[in-house]
């Protein structure tokens, strides 16, 4: 099966079956993001999602039967109807016959339209840990990096997705706000989180890369970027506010300068003090996050 573009995936699902459902994103317009510019987005043919199944089940055979996750590949494939989605797990189902759960990212705004009978027959089929950019509590920051919802938004939906057990893994990006505002983030975004209770917390730092509309706004003075410290504080106070017991916190993400990971409460002391460590003797003036190459 032919795919355009690059498929991208969480880091976390590096063991995860990948099932290419959807190619680019239905929004393509968040400020920071290049990953999916020249990918338009659309459904990948039933047909060639079967051929793809079909060419899988031949090149491992009863391996297949090992595979209990699958990924749905895109930005956003829950921009598909419910019935789309179904009759693609469905599919999935016939050659892998073991799985178990179908994960994928979902932005808010794909998740709203749905109706709550949706999301329990999506749930009842395996649906499950849901990737949701969520960013940042703020919503004057959500709307500079135009993101398309608010945060109150954001809550509503991962709130419809707690009531019908779908699980939510959110991510989130450090230094969204800007110069000086780090602390005013993390206590919103902690907010925001405590109420949204997700399963996991995915956090990156956010860069700018080379062509993106945050790199453009940088280099004309239309956005101070907060230096490294500040986004090592935030982070530190993010983790502090966090009331979430069970809650896996993840900040390893290549983007990330101090990389740590555990469960909350119980490693809740571990990570600040790596954190503080960080604040103690990074030497900020060494990290750029301009102009990058590459990709988020």
């Amino acid at each position: 099966m032919d795919y355009n573009g690059t498929i991208y995936r969480p880091p976390i699902e590096a063991d995860t079956f990948l099932l290419p459902v959807t190619e680019g994103c239905t929004h393509n317009s968040c400020t920071f993001c290049n990953m999916y510019r020249d990918v338009p987005f659309r459904m990948v043919p039933m047909t060639d999602l079967e051929d793809f199944l079909k060419e899988v089940q031949h090149a491992y055979g009863h391996h297949c039967d090992g595979i209990r996750r699958v990924y749905l590949v895109g930005a956003d494939p829950f921009a598909l109807s419910a019935a789309r989605l179904l009759e693609r797990i469905a599919l999935a189902r016939k050659y892998l016959r073991n799985a178990e759960t179908f994960t994928m990212y979902a932005r808010t705004d794909n998740i709203a339209p749905k109706s709550d009978g949706d999301l329990k027959a999506l749930r009842q089929a395996g649906v499950d840990d849901l990737y949701i950019g969520v960013e940042c509590g703020l919503d004057d920051v959500l709307g500079k990096l135009n993101k398309g919802y608010t945060a109150e938004e954001t809550l509503a939906q991962c709130r419809r997705l707690n009531a019908v057990g779908i699980r939510h893994c959110d991510l989130l990006m450090l230094g969204t706000a800007g110069r000086g505002r780090g602390l005013e983030c993390a206590q919103a975004t902690a907010a925001l989180e405590n109420q949204a209770a997700p399963a996991k917390i995915l956090v990156n730092t956010m860069s700018a890369f080379a062509g993106t509309p945050l790199d453009q706004d940088i280099r004309e003075g239309r956005f101070i970027p907060a230096g490294e410290k500040e986004n090592l504080a935030e982070e530190k106070a993010l983790l502090e506010a966090l009331d979430l017991p069970g809650l896996y916190f993840w900040a390893v993400h290549p983007l990330d300068t101090v990389r740590v990971d555990g469960y909350l409460p119980q490693d809740r002391k571990k990570m600040a003090d790596a954190l503080e460590h960080a604040l103690a003797t990074i030497d900020e003036s060494r990290i750029s996050r301009i102009s990058l190459e590459g990709t988020l």
